[in-house]
Protein backbone atom coordinates (compact mmCIF):
# COMPACT_ATOMS: atom_id res chain seq x y z
CA UNK A 1 0.00 0.00 0.00
CA UNK A 2 1.13 3.30 -0.84
CA UNK A 3 2.16 5.75 1.92
CA UNK A 4 0.17 8.71 0.22
CA UNK A 5 -1.88 7.37 -2.92
CA UNK A 6 -2.36 9.45 -5.00
CA UNK A 7 -3.18 7.41 -8.13
CA UNK A 8 -6.60 6.45 -9.46
CA UNK A 9 -7.77 2.81 -8.51
CA UNK A 10 -7.81 2.11 -12.72
CA UNK A 11 -4.25 2.72 -12.94
CA UNK A 12 -2.93 1.13 -9.33
CA UNK A 13 -5.09 -2.31 -11.46
CA UNK A 14 -2.72 -1.71 -14.65
CA UNK A 15 0.33 -1.25 -12.59
CA UNK A 16 0.29 -3.68 -10.23
CA UNK A 17 -1.39 -6.52 -11.83
CA UNK A 18 1.92 -6.77 -14.05
CA UNK A 19 5.65 -8.23 -13.35
CA UNK A 20 7.07 -7.31 -16.68
CA UNK A 21 7.03 -4.68 -18.92
CA UNK A 22 8.20 -3.73 -22.39
CA UNK A 23 8.89 -0.44 -23.80
CA UNK A 24 8.81 0.07 -27.34
CA UNK A 25 10.00 3.73 -28.73
CA UNK A 26 8.58 4.33 -31.95
CA UNK A 27 10.36 5.74 -35.38
CA UNK A 28 9.98 8.79 -36.64
CA UNK A 29 10.36 9.57 -40.06
CA UNK A 30 12.22 12.53 -40.27
CA UNK A 31 13.97 11.94 -36.77
CA UNK A 32 16.86 11.70 -39.26
CA UNK A 33 16.29 15.55 -40.38
CA UNK A 34 14.50 17.41 -37.64
CA UNK A 35 14.75 15.80 -34.00
CA UNK A 36 11.00 15.35 -33.01
CA UNK A 37 9.49 14.37 -29.62
CA UNK A 38 9.31 10.53 -28.73
CA UNK A 39 7.02 8.17 -27.86
CA UNK A 40 6.37 5.07 -26.16
CA UNK A 41 4.35 2.26 -26.32
CA UNK A 42 4.14 0.06 -22.47
CA UNK A 43 3.35 -3.31 -23.07
CA UNK A 44 2.31 -6.38 -20.86
CA UNK A 45 5.28 -8.68 -21.55
CA UNK A 46 3.10 -11.85 -21.00
CA UNK A 47 0.35 -10.95 -23.32
CA UNK A 48 1.74 -8.39 -25.65
CA UNK A 49 -1.22 -6.25 -24.73
CA UNK A 50 -0.41 -2.32 -24.99
CA UNK A 51 -0.91 -0.68 -21.72
CA UNK A 52 0.25 2.92 -22.25
CA UNK A 53 0.96 5.63 -24.18
CA UNK A 54 3.61 7.95 -23.82
CA UNK A 55 3.99 11.22 -25.81
CA UNK A 56 7.10 14.38 -25.31
CA UNK A 57 6.03 17.28 -25.07
CA UNK A 58 9.14 19.83 -25.75
CA UNK A 59 9.68 23.40 -26.87
CA UNK A 60 10.64 22.71 -30.96
CA UNK A 61 14.07 24.97 -30.73
CA UNK A 62 15.56 23.49 -27.56
CA UNK A 63 14.57 19.93 -28.93
CA UNK A 64 15.94 20.59 -32.16
CA UNK A 65 19.32 22.44 -30.44
CA UNK A 66 19.66 20.83 -27.15
CA UNK A 67 18.73 17.13 -27.66
CA UNK A 68 18.66 14.74 -25.56
CA UNK A 69 19.65 17.10 -22.81
CA UNK A 70 16.56 19.29 -23.48
CA UNK A 71 13.56 19.66 -20.80
CA UNK A 72 10.61 17.19 -21.65
CA UNK A 73 7.39 16.38 -20.24
CA UNK A 74 6.22 12.78 -21.07
CA UNK A 75 2.21 12.43 -20.80
CA UNK A 76 0.97 8.81 -20.35
CA UNK A 77 -2.09 7.57 -21.09
CA UNK A 78 -3.97 4.37 -20.91
CA UNK A 79 -5.08 2.58 -23.76
CA UNK A 80 -7.99 0.49 -24.40
CA UNK A 81 -7.63 -2.94 -26.35
CA UNK A 82 -7.60 -0.87 -29.70
CA UNK A 83 -4.70 0.73 -28.62
CA UNK A 84 -6.77 3.90 -28.37
CA UNK A 85 -6.30 6.56 -25.43
CA UNK A 86 -8.91 6.42 -22.31
CA UNK A 87 -7.14 8.84 -19.85
CA UNK A 88 -4.11 9.73 -18.11
CA UNK A 89 -1.97 7.92 -15.98
CA UNK A 90 1.48 9.84 -14.69
CA UNK A 91 3.11 12.36 -15.87
CA UNK A 92 7.28 12.88 -15.71
CA UNK A 93 8.86 16.21 -16.09
CA UNK A 94 12.54 16.68 -16.69
CA UNK A 95 14.46 19.89 -16.30
CA UNK A 96 17.01 20.32 -19.14
CA UNK A 97 20.29 22.31 -19.71
CA UNK A 98 18.32 25.64 -20.38
CA UNK A 99 18.03 25.88 -17.33
CA UNK A 100 20.85 23.28 -15.68
CA UNK A 101 23.50 24.39 -18.60
CA UNK A 102 25.65 21.75 -16.90
CA UNK A 103 23.01 18.77 -17.29
CA UNK A 104 24.66 16.12 -19.27
CA UNK A 105 28.71 16.35 -18.06
CA UNK A 106 30.14 15.19 -14.57
CA UNK A 107 27.82 15.63 -11.57
CA UNK A 108 29.65 17.29 -9.51
CA UNK A 109 26.87 19.58 -8.28
CA UNK A 110 22.80 20.02 -8.71
CA UNK A 111 22.89 21.99 -11.60
CA UNK A 112 24.50 19.01 -13.21
CA UNK A 113 22.24 16.22 -11.78
CA UNK A 114 19.39 14.78 -14.10
CA UNK A 115 16.42 14.65 -12.37
CA UNK A 116 13.19 13.51 -13.06
CA UNK A 117 9.46 14.14 -11.27
CA UNK A 118 6.37 11.68 -11.55
CA UNK A 119 3.34 13.00 -11.17
CA UNK A 120 0.10 11.06 -10.61
CA UNK A 121 -2.54 11.72 -13.58
CA UNK A 122 -1.96 15.08 -16.01
CA UNK A 123 -0.51 17.40 -14.84
CA UNK A 124 -0.27 21.14 -16.43
CA UNK A 125 1.26 24.50 -15.65
CA UNK A 126 -0.41 27.03 -13.29
CA UNK A 127 -1.64 29.02 -16.42
CA UNK A 128 -3.21 25.68 -18.20
CA UNK A 129 -0.59 25.65 -20.51
CA UNK A 130 0.96 22.09 -21.29
CA UNK A 131 4.55 21.12 -20.77
CA UNK A 132 6.47 23.26 -19.02
CA UNK A 133 9.37 21.17 -17.25
CA UNK A 134 10.65 22.85 -13.86
CA UNK A 135 7.11 24.36 -13.59
CA UNK A 136 4.37 22.27 -12.70
CA UNK A 137 2.72 22.14 -9.45
CA UNK A 138 4.35 19.17 -7.01
CA UNK A 139 1.28 18.45 -4.97
CA UNK A 140 0.72 15.26 -7.20
CA UNK A 141 4.49 13.90 -7.29
CA UNK A 142 4.49 10.46 -6.29
CA UNK A 143 8.20 9.76 -6.65
CA UNK A 144 11.27 10.94 -8.38
CA UNK A 145 14.74 9.76 -9.90
CA UNK A 146 18.06 11.67 -9.16
CA UNK A 147 21.57 11.14 -9.86
CA UNK A 148 23.70 11.43 -6.87
CA UNK A 149 26.91 14.20 -6.68
CA UNK A 150 29.75 12.24 -8.30
CA UNK A 151 27.10 10.17 -10.01
CA UNK A 152 28.37 6.78 -8.52
CA UNK A 153 31.64 7.19 -9.94
CA UNK A 154 32.44 4.65 -12.01
CA UNK A 155 29.24 2.82 -12.02
CA UNK A 156 26.09 4.57 -12.96
CA UNK A 157 23.65 5.27 -10.72
CA UNK A 158 20.44 6.91 -9.79
CA UNK A 159 19.02 6.98 -6.96
CA UNK A 160 14.97 6.49 -6.49
CA UNK A 161 12.56 8.57 -3.98
CA UNK A 162 8.92 7.56 -2.67
CA UNK A 163 6.66 9.55 -1.42
CA UNK A 164 5.67 9.78 2.28
CA UNK A 165 2.75 11.98 4.34
CA UNK A 166 5.68 14.42 5.42
CA UNK A 167 9.23 14.27 2.60
CA UNK A 168 10.48 11.50 0.55
CA UNK A 169 13.17 8.74 0.72
CA UNK A 170 15.35 6.67 -1.36
CA UNK A 171 13.96 2.91 -1.58
CA UNK A 172 15.62 2.05 -4.58
CA UNK A 173 18.95 2.88 -6.40
CA UNK A 174 19.78 1.69 -10.02
CA UNK A 175 22.99 0.67 -10.97
CA UNK A 176 24.77 -0.25 -14.37
CA UNK A 177 27.53 -1.26 -15.89
CA UNK A 178 30.65 1.01 -16.08
CA UNK A 179 30.78 0.22 -20.10
CA UNK A 180 28.05 0.18 -22.45
CA UNK A 181 26.41 1.42 -25.34
CA UNK A 182 28.01 2.11 -28.68
CA UNK A 183 28.43 -0.90 -31.02
CA UNK A 184 27.70 -3.26 -28.07
CA UNK A 185 24.07 -2.53 -28.37
CA UNK A 186 23.91 -4.79 -31.06
CA UNK A 187 24.89 -7.82 -29.75
CA UNK A 188 24.23 -7.62 -26.20
CA UNK A 189 21.67 -6.76 -23.79
CA UNK A 190 22.40 -3.70 -20.78
CA UNK A 191 21.42 -4.46 -17.61
CA UNK A 192 20.62 -2.06 -14.99
CA UNK A 193 20.00 -3.68 -11.44
CA UNK A 194 17.41 -1.82 -9.31
CA UNK A 195 18.31 -2.66 -5.82
CA UNK A 196 16.56 -2.26 -2.35
CA UNK A 197 17.93 0.78 -0.20
CA UNK A 198 17.63 0.01 3.30
CA UNK A 199 16.17 2.23 5.86
CA UNK A 200 20.13 3.16 7.32
CA UNK A 201 20.83 4.42 3.44
CA UNK A 202 22.71 0.90 2.92
CA UNK A 203 21.81 -1.38 0.02
CA UNK A 204 20.44 -4.73 0.40
CA UNK A 205 23.02 -7.52 -0.38
CA UNK A 206 20.89 -8.84 -3.60
CA UNK A 207 21.81 -7.90 -6.50
CA UNK A 208 18.41 -6.68 -8.70
CA UNK A 209 15.97 -7.50 -5.26
CA UNK A 210 13.20 -4.87 -6.77
CA UNK A 211 13.79 -4.92 -10.18
CA UNK A 212 15.97 -5.42 -13.31
CA UNK A 213 15.67 -2.43 -16.35
CA UNK A 214 17.20 -3.60 -19.51
CA UNK A 215 18.02 -2.14 -22.43
CA UNK A 216 17.58 -5.20 -25.09
CA UNK A 217 19.81 -6.14 -28.23
CA UNK A 218 17.95 -6.28 -31.60
CA UNK A 219 16.58 -9.40 -32.41
CA UNK A 220 16.78 -9.49 -36.06
CA UNK A 221 19.01 -7.52 -38.24
CA UNK A 222 15.87 -5.34 -39.27
CA UNK A 223 16.16 -4.50 -35.79
CA UNK A 224 19.19 -3.80 -35.92
CA UNK A 225 19.19 -1.16 -38.90
CA UNK A 226 16.41 0.67 -36.90
CA UNK A 227 18.53 0.84 -33.97
CA UNK A 228 21.53 2.12 -36.12
CA UNK A 229 19.86 4.29 -38.26
CA UNK A 230 16.91 5.75 -35.91
CA UNK A 231 16.51 6.55 -32.21
CA UNK A 232 14.29 3.98 -31.67
CA UNK A 233 15.40 1.17 -28.59
CA UNK A 234 13.43 -1.50 -26.57
CA UNK A 235 13.60 -1.60 -22.74
CA UNK A 236 12.17 -4.50 -20.57
CA UNK A 237 11.58 -4.01 -17.02
CA UNK A 238 10.86 -6.84 -15.19
CA UNK A 239 9.55 -6.42 -11.40
CA UNK A 240 10.90 -8.91 -9.13
CA UNK A 241 9.51 -7.97 -5.22
CA UNK A 242 5.47 -8.32 -5.61
CA UNK A 243 5.42 -5.81 -2.89
CA UNK A 244 6.74 -3.18 -4.64
CA UNK A 245 4.17 -0.72 -4.79
CA UNK A 246 1.63 0.59 -7.87
CA UNK A 247 3.62 3.63 -7.59
CA UNK A 248 6.41 2.89 -6.97
CA UNK A 249 6.02 0.82 -10.01
CA UNK A 250 5.25 4.26 -12.04
CA UNK A 251 8.25 5.59 -10.44
CA UNK A 252 10.29 3.16 -11.70
CA UNK A 253 9.33 3.47 -15.39
CA UNK A 254 9.71 6.76 -15.06
CA UNK A 255 13.35 6.71 -13.84
CA UNK A 256 13.57 4.28 -17.34
CA UNK A 257 12.18 7.16 -19.38
CA UNK A 258 14.69 9.29 -18.28
CA UNK A 259 17.72 6.97 -18.75
CA UNK A 260 16.82 6.52 -21.86
CA UNK A 261 17.24 9.87 -22.75
CA UNK A 262 20.45 10.12 -20.37
CA UNK A 263 22.27 7.66 -21.87
CA UNK A 264 20.71 6.12 -25.68
CA UNK A 265 19.20 8.82 -26.92
CA UNK A 266 22.84 10.12 -28.32
CA UNK A 267 22.95 10.57 -31.99
CA UNK A 268 26.22 8.89 -31.76
CA UNK A 269 26.41 6.20 -29.47
CA UNK A 270 26.53 3.62 -32.00
CA UNK A 271 29.89 5.02 -33.37
CA UNK A 272 31.76 3.93 -30.09
CA UNK A 273 31.66 2.83 -26.32
CA UNK A 274 29.98 4.80 -23.80
CA UNK A 275 31.72 5.69 -20.48
CA UNK A 276 29.56 6.25 -17.08
CA UNK A 277 31.63 8.91 -15.20
CA UNK A 278 29.51 10.85 -13.29
CA UNK A 279 26.55 8.36 -14.28
CA UNK A 280 26.67 10.32 -17.79
CA UNK A 281 27.25 8.88 -20.88
CA UNK A 282 30.62 10.62 -22.89
CA UNK A 283 29.16 13.93 -24.35
CA UNK A 284 28.66 14.12 -28.41
CA UNK A 285 32.09 16.61 -28.50
CA UNK A 286 34.57 13.86 -26.17
CA UNK A 287 32.99 10.94 -28.52
CA UNK A 288 33.91 13.20 -31.72
CA UNK A 289 37.32 13.79 -30.29
CA UNK A 290 38.43 10.31 -29.98
CA UNK A 291 36.57 9.41 -33.28
CA UNK A 292 38.85 11.83 -34.91
CA UNK A 293 42.25 10.55 -32.77
CA UNK A 294 41.16 6.89 -34.29
CA UNK A 295 41.43 8.79 -37.38
CA UNK A 296 44.34 11.10 -37.19
CA UNK A 297 42.10 14.04 -37.72
CA UNK A 298 41.79 17.48 -36.45
CA UNK A 299 38.47 18.76 -35.12
CA UNK A 300 38.37 21.31 -38.08
CA UNK A 301 38.64 18.64 -41.26
CA UNK A 302 36.36 16.33 -39.37
CA UNK A 303 33.87 15.26 -41.60
CA UNK A 304 32.33 11.89 -40.30
CA UNK A 305 34.67 8.83 -41.15
CA UNK A 306 33.48 5.48 -42.28
CA UNK A 307 29.85 5.07 -39.84
CA UNK A 308 26.51 3.87 -40.18
CA UNK A 309 25.68 6.56 -37.30
CA UNK A 310 26.35 9.23 -39.80
CA UNK A 311 22.51 8.26 -40.90
CA UNK A 312 21.79 9.87 -37.96
CA UNK A 313 23.90 12.57 -37.42
CA UNK A 314 23.68 14.10 -41.05
CA UNK A 315 21.35 12.02 -42.81
CA UNK A 316 20.97 9.31 -45.40
CA UNK A 317 22.94 11.12 -47.92
CA UNK A 318 25.57 11.92 -45.92
CA UNK A 319 26.15 8.77 -44.56
CA UNK A 320 25.98 6.75 -47.94
CA UNK A 321 28.45 10.17 -49.04
CA UNK A 322 30.74 9.06 -45.74
CA UNK A 323 30.69 5.73 -46.99
CA UNK A 324 31.61 6.57 -50.30
CA UNK A 325 34.71 8.57 -49.32
CA UNK A 326 36.07 5.85 -46.87
CA UNK A 327 35.76 2.99 -49.89
CA UNK A 328 38.14 5.14 -52.02
CA UNK A 329 40.35 6.01 -49.55
CA UNK A 330 40.33 2.27 -48.98
CA UNK A 331 40.52 2.52 -44.89
CA UNK A 332 43.60 5.11 -45.30
CA UNK A 333 42.74 7.56 -42.54
CA UNK A 334 45.90 8.08 -42.31
CA UNK A 335 45.26 11.14 -45.18
CA UNK A 336 43.59 14.03 -44.82
CA UNK A 337 39.42 13.75 -45.76
CA UNK A 338 39.14 16.53 -48.40
CA UNK A 339 35.64 18.72 -48.70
Amino acid sequence: MDAVPLIDAQTAAILGSVQKYTVQQHVKIFDNCVEQPNTYTIYNFETQQALIRVEEQSECCTRCFCAPNHSVVLQFNALDPAGNAMFPVITMEREGCCSKPCLGGFVCMDCCANEAFIHAGSVVQADGKPGGAGKLPRDRVIGRAKVPILGGGLTPTIQVMDRTPTADYEFARVQGPTLFGGCSELCCDQPFAVKRVNKDGSLSVDVGNIATITKKKPKTMMGAMREMLSDSDLYELEVHDPSVTPQQRATLIGTMLMMDYMFFERDIDIAGLTGTIGASSTSATATAWARCARARLTPQKYRYPFSLAGAREGGWILALTSIRRWAQQRCTFGNEVND
